[in-house]
């Protein structure tokens, strides 16, 4: 099955934030889901040290997450202020003032700036979101570059700085990204890992290939299938996901195989063109294989969000728990056809705010 076009939900982001008032339901993209889609909540056990039963994660202690709305741009932002050599970022959408101001400044003290950018999928819509950033970048002696045809989207989203700290980022660097979606971010110094982002980064900056081969990061088109559905059928005991978007084939098989199997799996997912949700048709299929799914429209506050997070929890709170966020929906073009990063882990600090919010989130909806 193919996933919904990225630009169609692109353009579902953008008319969620102008239709709907911050505290004010919004017709269709605010609807929830049927009572009779929705059961309680599994209780959630406390967390246990992880052990090394596989090399496919990493506990990196050097690491934090970032859960947006809740923090906003600072993370970002500190980052950016803190870079005294480089900074290398890939993006699919930028368009924020305050990251973009924070961008020429780094130029300004001496930084050396270099953004690689989505571009011919926006041409071809005929809507460019990055085209006034990259002015202004370009103006300010900022190194810009269009990111290869090689794939349908670059869809990334990351940020390294002076090859000592990488931001992986479920979200884009657009305003509404630090004020109204559920996404979340990964800031590492993990040398391994900026390593190798910084290696591809280069690959891709000069339209050359590379296949990367780092157990804890997950790219697309290279190994986020297999990675993602390794996570998905690891599940012993519990699963939780978030993610725009549940149309790929694999993926739905998968949550599906690990209901029937025992495991209890909960997937919130966005609700995607009001009335006519094509997520509706995955999460309806993990319900009848004895999961549950909702399409989430509110944060534990109570505010309007949308759900464009792409993250998943297998047997969190065991030995064995693991946890992935990144880029990639499920969906067959993010998964096969994108340039897309995501990242495994295992550390409890990590996983425990990934949790949390994920069962702030399952209580509002």
């Amino acid at each position: 099955m193919r996933c919904a076009d990225e630009m169609k939900a692109a353009a579902v982001i953008a008319a969620f934030f102008i239709a709907a008032p911050a505290t004010v339901s919004a017709g269709g993209l605010e609807d929830l889901m049927s009572a009779s889609m929705i059961s309680s909540v599994t209780a959630v056990p406390q967390p246990a040290q992880p052990d090394e039963r596989t090399l496919t994660a990493t506990s990196a202690p050097a690491a934090s997450v970032i859960v947006e709305p809740d923090d906003s741009r600072t993370p970002v932002l500190n980052v950016i202020n803190g870079a005294a050599k480089t900074i290398d970022l890939t993006i699919y959408e930028l368009s924020d003032t305050q990251i973009v101001t924070a961008l020429i400044n780094a130029q300004k003290r001496g930084v050396a700036v270099r953004v690689l950018y989505n571009y011919y999928s926006f041409q071809t819509s005929g809507t460019d979101p990055n085209a006034s950033a990259i002015t202004k970048l370009s103006a300010a002696g900022v190194k810009v570059q269009k990111a290869a045809q090689t794939y349908t989207y670059t869809h990334q989203k990351t940020l390294t700085a002076d090859n000592k700290t990488s931001v992986i980022m479920t979200f884009n660097l657009a305003s509404n990204y630090f004020t109204g979606t559920r996404d979340f971010g990964y800031v590492t110094s993990d040398a391994s890992q900026v390593a190798e982002i910084e290696q591809v980064f280069t690959a891709d900056w000069n339209y050359s290939s590379i296949t990367p081969s780092l157990g804890s990061l997950v790219w697309s088109p290279v190994n986020s299938r297999t990675k993602i559905l390794n996570l998905i059928n690891s599940a012993e005991k519990t699963l939780v996901a978030d993610n725009e978007e549940l149309m790929d084939t694999d993926c739905i098989n998968a949550f599906e195989a690990a209901a029937k199997r025992g495991v209890s799996v909960r997937i919130i997912t966005a609700r995607l063109n009001g009335s006519t949700d094509s997520n509706a048709a995955g999460r309806n299929d993990v319900i009848a294989a004895g999961g549950q799914a909702k399409a989430g429209t509110k944060g534990s506050t109570g505010k309007s969000l949308y759900f464009h997070a792409k993250m998943i929890l297998a047997d969190y709170g065991t030995a064995q728990q693991q946890g992935f966020l990144g880029s990639e929906n499920f969906s067959s073009t993010s998964l096969d056809e994108n340039r897309e990063l995501g990242v495994l882990m295992t550390d409890s600090s990590l996983l425990s705010r990934l949790s949390s919010t994920f069962e702030s989130d399952w209580s509002a909806n």
